[in-house]
């Protein structure tokens, strides 16, 4: 006789008590007491997702996969997870140091060779093949529907989050819809990736329920928020399917309006949302989930990633370039946006115009990783940490722009953008034409989401990298060297991807 044992690993014990399965991690150890299914295999999918425990915890291990847990070479562990994004104007990097793979993009110089890209390709295809997994074997599980709804819409949506992230940095890249497809399949067309993101979506959102039980999975209006930017980006470069600037006004709407059904608002300091006590708080709608006590840990929001070296220690990996700093609005949001004054081990404070890079550096990502009486001597690699991919705020400006690019500029537009702006210290907008009132809500989103990888994505489907990248100042460290058109908008696929499958080959 023998009985599945479930290898588990540790995950944020308040999602679901720590438990964490890698789909394939399955042995078998002897006993005595089990009876067996006479025709079944113990490795059978139909005898294993029987019971919902095995499939809560391949729903489990998707999320895992996606983090990256403790790992340097995959997921959003790192700040290597934002490599592809450098060529925005709210990442750069120091010249020298072990940097050259974030200086690669950020000089619009990139490479197939560069290995940091791997971290963002291998977490969101892990990610992808237990949502897979999640989606198919369901049908085995024997428990209460509703049960079963929530982990499938669960799965659902961080298959479509994970294809978001892909075919944003790559483009056109392999399509897995099952663990079954051959491991040589080719590459899919951008419109096919979005054909699929949207259908996930749509089931998402009839799975999932209003609210969450446990913390950090994703709920209804996650899954409505994130498919309001999904049709906004589709609406831009390089798909240009205009008439999903509509789609996008009206999902976002149905999230604002819904707000008080879904626990949705904003903060009302812009400053809080960075407190470790607020991790999780009513404007994150989606959130990864980490915790250092059972290996989960998130090294890129830490202190020492964005922490300058010479001053405080830090890892130097991405801090703001000038024009950026310059250019960002004075007030509440930017005061606790940026660190523009450092404590050396001396306990000298060094203003960032006389610091080694000259350059202001992230203050959101340091509380919960650094003592601030003393940087240098107690920043950690790691800490306890939701990381916020999705947040209240966003979906006002998606509404903001989406709205304004298909019907024009409203009332409703105005309040949106405006409320984010409130909270940021700065005056209400009124009286723009649509060009530049869209202009501004671009220029909005990427001061309140600076330094957490989206400009990039922004930039891109606006095609406004160009504009953006000739304003560079004369004093950055990295030079731009390449070509800022859309030919260097994506990624390379990995070149160690490539070599296992040339199907892959642009």
């Amino acid at each position: 006789m023998r009985i599945i044992k479930i290898i588990f690993m540790g995950v944020k014990s308040k999602v679901f008590l720590g438990f964490y399965l890698s789909f394939l991690m399955i042995t078998f150890v002897g006993c005595t007491d089990l009876v067996e299914h006479p025709n079944g295999k113990p490795n059978d999918p139909k005898l294993i997702y029987e019971d919902i425990s095995n499939l809560r915890a391949t729903t489990i291990a998707m999320y895992a996969g996606l983090r990256g847990d403790a790992s340097w070479s995959e997921g959003f562990a790192t700040s290597s997870y934002m490599t592809t994004m450098y060529g925005a104007d709210d990442l750069t990097t120091q010249i020298g140091g072990n940097k050259g793979n974030f200086r690669e993009f950020d000089a619009f110089n990139s490479s197939s060779n560069n290995g940091a890209i791997l971290n963002l390709w291998k977490g969101c295809y892990k990610g992808i093949i237990n949502a897979n997994a999640v989606i198919e074997y369901s049908a085995f599980t024997i428990a209460d529907q509703a049960s079963i709804d929530n982990l499938v819409g669960q799965a659902y949506f961080v298959r479509a989050l994970s294809y978001f992230y892909l075919v944003r940095s790559w483009g056109e890249i392999p399509l897995f819809t099952d663990n079954s497809k051959s491991v040589d399949i080719g590459l899919s067309s951008v419109a096919e990736v979005y054909d699929l993101l949207i259908q996930d979506l749509k089931q998402a959102e009839v799975l999932l329920p209003n609210r969450q039980v446990e913390i950090g999975l994703p709920s209804k209006g996650a899954a409505k928020s994130l498919l309001a930017e999904v049709y906004l980006t589709q609406a831009g470069w390089p798909l240009k399917i205009t008439s999903s600037y509509a789609m996008a006004a009206e999902k976002a709407k149905e999230v604002i309006h819904n707000k008080l059904i879904y626990g949705y608002n904003l903060l009302p300091n812009f400053k809080d949302l960075w407190l470790r006590v607020n991790d999780n708080s009513e404007e994150s709608i989606f959130a990864l989930q980490y915790d250092n006590r059972d290996g989960a840990q998130a090294f890129h929001i830490s202190g020492k990633a964005s922490m300058p070296e010479e001053e405080e220690n830090g890892w130097d990996d991405f801090f703001t370039e000038l024009t950026f700093f310059d250019e960002f609005p004075a007030g509440a949001r930017k005061d606790a946006t940026f660190r523009t004054e450092f404590l050396n081990s001396d306990n000298q404070i060094i203003h960032y115009t006389n610091s080694k890079t000259k350059h202001p550096y992230y203050a959101k990502f340091r509380d919960g990783a650094v003592d601030e009486s003393d940087p240098s001597g107690t920043a950690t690699f790691f800490n306890n940490a939701a990381y916020m991919l999705i947040r209240y705020s966003e979906v006002l400006l998606i509404y903001a722009e989406a709205q304004a690019r298909s019907k024009g500029v409203d009332q409703s537009a105005y309040d949106a953008i405006n409320q984010v702006r409130q909270r940021a210290g700065l005056s209400d907008l009124s009286g723009l034409n649509t060009d530049d009132f869209i202009n501004a809500v671009i220029d909005e989103k990427g001061w309140e989401l600076a330094g957490e990888g989206q400009r990039w994505y922004d930039l891109i489907r606006t095609e406004k990298v160009a504009e953006v990248s000739a304003k560079r100042s004369n004093q950055e460290q990295v030079v731009i060297i390449g070509a800022t058109t859309t030919e260097n908008y994506y990624a390379p696929i990995p070149e160690s991807e490539v070599l296992k499958n040339p199907n892959l080959k642009k």
